[in-house]
């Protein structure tokens, strides 16, 4: 399509973008990628053809430095670009997937109601119907019933139903690009049966995929956070000792010859690295399944 784009529009057509430029109408495609085409060799018909198939970049948005940072995430997911799209200073990304049954009308405004409920998050549309929120330094431990809320919001304020995955806790690195694409699957994979729940993290949706999607199963889909985890000797008899006793700290203490204090510093220690706090049922199920994949892997 893009091929066809540029042979149709010859000198007109360019994909090479500058921020100050304002001569073009910029598009993005579902893969990321950025195209521009000179307004005045595109007429009224042929621009509202194009926003059916791709996302105009709003105008008064090209000079903005939030869009200019959108573009490097862009590039850096969908693109070819290896050059980080974050500050040094980040350490840690988490990833939110979500999708609507409707077209959105109005993005903008969509997109300022998502703001308002995370620290300078970075949202990347799709298409009109689906997104993703970046959350650069996030809290290792995220708080679903937030963003719930802010689902039920956005369905009452735009008349959408919103459907959202919320993603592990990744280290910001060259794996990072490698994580989110996984993940990207593994929502698209789960929209079929998570329609009555609406938001599913992760760590919950695990043994569903496990279940209907079983080729995206990999120690590469794992948060790299946890992989280092499960390499350490003492955090793996710790958690599977825990796991073992039914999740009680007591008996799992008593198991494993230490204090419970210090059984409780183990869990802290673990949950301020991956973002999963083992003591929760549905994360203690996830962790019962990752471990043999680690295993697995690297037996």
């Amino acid at each position: 399509m893009i091929k066809k784009l540029a042979d149709y529009f010859h000198m007109a057509f360019t994909t090479d973008f500058i921020p100050e430029d304002t001569e073009n109408y910029w598009f993005q495609t579902e893969d990321g990628q950025t195209f521009g085409l000179l307004k005045t060799a595109i007429t009224e018909v042929e621009l509202n053809l194009l926003r059916t198939l791709f996302l105009l970049i709003e105008d008064t948005e090209t000079n903005s430095k939030n869009t200019i940072v959108q573009l490097k995430w862009q590039q850096f997911l969908f693109g070819h670009s290896n050059d980080f799209p974050f500050s040094e200073d980040v350490e840690s990304i988490r990833f939110f997937y979500f999708q609507s049954k409707q077209p959105i009308a109005d993005p903008i405004n969509f997109e300022e109601a998502i703001k308002g409920a995370f620290q300078q998050p970075i949202v990347l549309w799709v298409n009109n119907m689906y997104g993703i929120i970046i959350e650069e330094k996030p809290q290792s431990i995220f708080d679903k019933e937030e963003f719930i809320q802010l689902s039920d919001t956005l369905t009452s304020d735009f008349l959408v139903v919103i459907y959202s995955f919320i993603g592990q806790l990744h280290k910001a690195d060259m794996l990072l690009k490698e994580k989110f694409s996984m993940e990207k699957q593994c929502f698209q994979e789960l929209l079929p049966y998570i329609e009555q729940e609406k938001t599913v993290l992760f760590y919950e949706a695990f043994p569903k995929l496990l279940i209907t999607s079983t080729h995206l199963i990999d120690q590469k889909l794992l948060s790299y956070y946890l992989i280092e985890s499960l390499q350490d000797e003492e955090m793996l008899h710790t958690l599977k000792v825990f796991l073992q006793y039914n999740l009680n700290a007591s008996l799992a203490a008593k198991r494993l010859h230490i204090h419970r204090n210090s059984l409780q510093y183990r869990f802290d220690k673990f949950i301020n690295k991956t973002g999963i706090d083992c003591r929760e049922f549905s994360n203690a199920a996830f962790l019962a399944l990752a471990i043999p994949l680690m295993t697995k892997k690297t037996s």
